[in-house]
Order: structure tokens, then sequence, then C-alpha cells
């Protein structure tokens, strides 16, 4: 045995050496979850999860949490913390943990239980043991998702349900070939038991789809379920739209006053649309957004009344206000839930844990606008990024519908940029910069457009390629899903000298784009998640008594994924420059990988380049 930890701990201090080669930060030995559920609205469900920590950058495995609320209580919990040799490091009880609260009417009751334990060194192993008893909420089933980060291994995961027959639980798997033991107990139950050994790490690489679009995941869901008094079924999407619906009954009452504000808002306006507009104006201003988990317990919105009276809430709570407000005018919107993590939702395995956020579908004459009701900052009508070309429920009287949210065309996603530089013979470049930015490039800037201007001028001498600068003017303007900027800066040393010769860069946006090593041994096809396009106008004038000795010859390069040109004229005293890159969103082969890391180095380059002018005589 004392050979056998020798042993171990010899490989846990190589594995941690080689760790910059391996990329390996943590193993998860052993994750299983044993559920029990003796009727519709009873479980008990018990935990256990050991992990070896190899390195700092996983000390958040360190971290435990679990959500609780009245109807899921946590009954039992353990914790213990070994050296490399298996000497125990610490131990840990129920009476460690620590709670932190939420709103009452937000999220229910919701609170959550936590530990927070980082280590000092490493290798260490981190085992917890918890047991949840779990009452009038099983809507869902915890998933089966052993690897929740990259470069992880996990040695052995485990997943056993017991369930009443008439549940009808149902489960659905992704990136999972192996097929689940189903089977009736001597009970009757219905049982489902999966497990999983030797589930290699997942690798962190460049333009890959997110990681949980490659891990193990396994949800499990009841086709009939009661949820704190109210009855559904997850059958299918319809089904659970039907219900949902009926969570919102009773909850879009007003009161008196905020009517009264809405119809004086709206009723001199011409037509739907700019109702919507102004009854969307009215809630960034009288609510803020709090972040609520969207788990077990949340299911329910805050009524209006009570949205209206704190002047806060979640997405569940401010998109039903927004709704009720709506309403009020005599306008139909639809609660609609969604996923900002999965662009896909399942067809055919309707489940609550496939989505964690809820947007407000308005369908208008000729148009639907979809509503995103905690952010304040976004322009009426805008679909930022975290749910453009992502698959939602829209839940009506008629129940739930899957639908798709419209992605913006990568074309659209634009940076346009007019720039005009004027030199003089000793370096001095004044620079007259007027851009547009659209759709998710405006989103981008967001933050910029918000800051102070001391900061906002910083953020924009690092968006140029402008040695000793200093801004002289600078504005930033929104019009809907449009952000623009005007300034001028000067540069003290945009221009560099050699006898009688400048040298001038051709671009002074700074398009820092950093090149990933082509990975001869790649496995996976390449996927740009976000297309989008720069589209650069360059004026350069030339200082007196200079003339152009030599100009970049013009790119234009066409690729499946991608297209690029840069064509520089001549025009009097003055240099044209014009680039267009457009990169395209999609899967391509991993064949076509090194074509595309050598298109990105000749983008680089041709934005890198120089004119060469001399002193004329």
């Amino acid at each position: 045995m004392k050979q056998y930890v020798k042993r171990l701990s010899f490989i846990f201090i190589l594995l941690t050496i080689l760790l910059p080669i391996s990329a390996q930060k943590a193993v998860v030995e052993d994750y299983s979850t044993d559920i029990i559920c003796d009727k519709l609205t009873h479980a008990v469900m018990h935990f256990k999860k050991t992990t070896t920590i190899l390195h700092e950058s996983a000390s958040d495995f360190g971290f435990f949490s679990c959500t609780c609320s009245k109807s899921n209580q946590l009954i039992s919990f353990k914790g213990q913390v070994t050296d490399a040799s298996g000497n125990i490091i610490r131990k840990m009880k129920i009476k460690d943990l620590k709670k932190t609260e939420y709103s009452p009417y937000l999220a229910i009751d919701d609170y959550i239980m936590y530990l927070e334990y980082t280590p000092s060194s490493f290798p260490v192993t981190v085992t917890y043991e918890w047991e949840l008893d779990c009452k009038d909420n099983l809507v869902e089933f915890p998933p089966f998702c052993p690897q929740t980060d990259y470069n992880v291994d996990v040695k052995r995961a485990a997943y056993h349900l017991a369930a009443p027959q008439e549940l009808g639980v149902r489960y659905a798997f992704k990136n999972i070939s192996q097929p689940a033991e189903v089977y009736k107990n001597k009970a009757g139950a219905q049982v489902i038991s999966l497990e999983m050994t030797d589930i290699p790490r997942v690798k962190k690489i460049p333009y890959t789809r997110p990681i949980y679009d490659r891990v193990p995941i396994a949800y499990f869901a009841p086709s009939l379920f009661v949820y704190y008094e109210t009855q559904g079924s997850l059958s299918n999407w319809k089904e659970f739209g039907m219900w949902q619906f009926g969570m919102l009954r009773g909850r879009d009452a007003l009161p008196e006053d905020i009517r009264n504000e809405i119809h004086q808002l709206t009723d001199s306006l011409g037509d739907d649309r700019q109702k919507v507009e102004a009854i969307y104006n009215l809630l960034g201003k009288k609510t803020r957004y709090v972040a609520i988990l969207f788990g077990i317990g949340g299911q329910r919105p805050a009524s209006a009344i009570d949205v209206c009276s704190s002047g806060y809430g979640d997405c569940k709570g401010l998109t039903n206000f927004m709704r009720a407000m709506l309403q009020e005018v005599g306008i139909t919107s639809n609660y609609t839930t969604i996923s900002t993590r999965n662009r896909q939702l399942l067809k055919d395995f309707a489940s609550v844990g496939q989505m964690n956020h809820v947007i407000l579908q308005v369908p208008i004459k000729n148009d639907t606008i979809w509503l995103e009701c905690t952010n304040p900052q976004l322009p009426f009508g805008y679909v930022h990024g975290d749910i453009a070309g992502h698959d939602a429920i829209e839940v009506s009287r008629a129940g739930g519908r899957l639908v798709h949210i419209p992605a913006y065309p990568d074309s659209t996603n634009l940076a346009r940029n007019q720039i005009r530089l004027q030199l003089d013979g000793s370096g001095i470049a004044d620079i007259d910069v007027s851009s547009v930015f659209y759709n998710l490039r405006m989103e981008s800037r967001i933050p910029v457009y918000k800051m102070g201007r001391d900061e906002q001028k910083k953020a924009i001498l690092r968006m140029l390629y402008a040695p000793q600068a200093e801004i002289d003017k600078s504005e930033f303007k929104m019009e809907g899903p449009v952000l623009s900027l005007d300034a001028h800066v000067r540069s003290k040393n945009y221009t560099t000298a050699t006898g009688k010769r400048l040298f001038v860069p051709v671009c002074p946006i700074r398009r820092d784009t950093s090149i990933p090593a082509v990975d001869e041994e790649r496995l996976e096809d390449f996927y740009i998640e976000t297309g989008y396009c720069d589209e650069d106008e360059i004026i350069i004038t030339l200082p007196e008594g200079s003339e152009i000795e030599a100009t970049p010859s013009d790119v234009i390069i066409n690729e499946s994924f991608a297209s690029f040109h840069s064509i520089i004229k001549r025009k009097g005293s003055q240099i044209i420059i014009t680039n267009r890159l457009l990169v395209k969103s999609g899967t391509y082969d991993k064949s076509s990988y090194s074509r595309f890391i050598e298109f990105m180095k000749r983008v680089n380059t041709a934005y890198g380049q120089k004119v060469v002018l001399k002193k004329s005589n």
C-alpha cells in the first residue's frame, strides 16, 4: 500500500510538472448521482464528487455550492481534502457552509449553501458528499454533466434514477453514444442508469464550438409533474407552454397609477410599434435588473405589482411586467423562454433545464419585435449576441411553440471606418476618424459608449495605431442598433524616417488579431461562431515636398470562410486605401483550418504594410 501511495504521489507531481505540455488541470475521480423518487412530489437525491486538483487554474473545483429552498432541503453534507500521499488536510461539515439568500418574491425562497475552499498547494483531492430532500417541485431532475471545464479528465461518472412509472421519466443524450440501462425494479419503479468511465478531457483549442456542445450531457425530465400545487406535462413543448402560461395567470395586474401613466404616454401615439417602444423605455426608467438563478423554485415570475413596487426584478419578473403593461394598451405579447448558452433546443425533448433566460416576443403587423427586458442599455428591439440565432419556446394560451430568434447576417455586423490623415514631414499626423458600428459590432462597444470622458478617450486611443497621440475632440452617438464615433487625434510620431524616406502605415485602425498556431493533428472541424465585416476608407494626404516611392501591392483573397481585399490608389497628393474583410460564421472542415490561419496571417500583413515616401528634389 505504501508503495502504491508513493507511486501515486510521484505521478501527481509529474503531472503537475508537465501541466503546461499536457494542459490537464484536474481529474474527476468519481462523480455519482443517485436519485430515489417515491412519488410525484418527493425525491431524495444523493451526490458524491471526488476531484483531484492538479493546478491553481483549477482551484474553482474546491468550491462547493448547492441551490436550496424550503422544498429543497440540504439534509446532509461532508467534505474532505487529502494531499497526494492520502493524508487528510481538512474535513468539512454542514456547519461550515455559508448561506446566501435571494429576495423571497423573486425566486420564491431559493438560497445557496456554499463553501469556499482554495488549495494552498497542489495536487490535492477534494471530496464532497451531500444529500437533498426535494418535494413539490420535481419539474425536472438534475442533468448528468460530469465535465464542466476544459482539460479535465473523468475517470468515472454514474447516474442512477428510480421513479414511479406514472411519472414517465424521459431522457435525452448529447455526445453520449452508449445506451442507458432502463428496467423495472422489484418495487415496480422505473429505473434509468448510466455509467461512463475514462472520459478524456476536452482540449481548449481555437475556433471550436462551446464546451457544452462538446462534452457528454444527459437530461432527465418527467412526463407528468406536480410543481407547487400546479400539475403539468413535459410530453412535448406544447404541453410545457400550457403549464408555463398557467404560471403567469393572475400575475399581470397593475397599480392604478401605472395604468394611468401608460395611457398618458401612449394614447396619442399612432401605431403599435411606437407604443411598444414608449412602454419599453418606461420599463427601463422604472426598473433595474437583479440576477436571480433560473433553477428549481424559480419558474414562476414575480407579479407585475411586486416588480412595480420594488423597482427591480429578474428576467422573468421584468418580462412579465412588460407583458402586463403592453396588455394594458391592448397589445398581445408572448413570454418566451430561451437559453443564452444552447443555440439549439432539443426538438423532441421538452425540459425546463435547457433554458436559463426569458425574453418577450411582440408580434405586430408585418414584424415581430424581440425585447430584452433586463438591459435598458440595449436599443429597442435589438437582438443581442447571447440570444441571436438561438431556439426559444414561445409561451401563449395555445401552449408552447419552438421558434427561432433571427441572427444578423454576417455582413451587417459591420464596422465602417472613414479616416483622413494629414501628414507633415516631421512624423506628425492629424487623424480624423468617423466610424459607424452596426448590430453586434455596436453591442461590443456599448461599454466604451457608457464610459466617462477620460476613460472613453483612453479606449479610443487603444482602438488606433497612433503613437504619442492626443485626442482633441471625440463624440459618440447612439441611434437604434447603430453607434457612431467622430474623433480628431494628433499623433506626434505616426511615421518613421530613414534618411530622405518616410514610412507611413496604411491603416491606423489597430487590429491585433491573434493568430493561433496550426494544429497538425486537429481532429475537429473549425467553427466561427460570429461573422462580421470591416470596411475602411483611408485617405492619406502627403506632406508638402514629398512624393510616393513605393506602395504595397493590392491584396484580394476569396475563401469559403472569409474574403478580403485591400486596394491602394494614388490620386494627386493623396493615397486612397480601401479595405474590406468579411468573416463568415459557420462550421468548416478541419482540412481547411491551415488555409484559414494562412488567410488571417495575410490579412494581418496587409493591415500592417507601409507606404514609402521620399522628399522631392
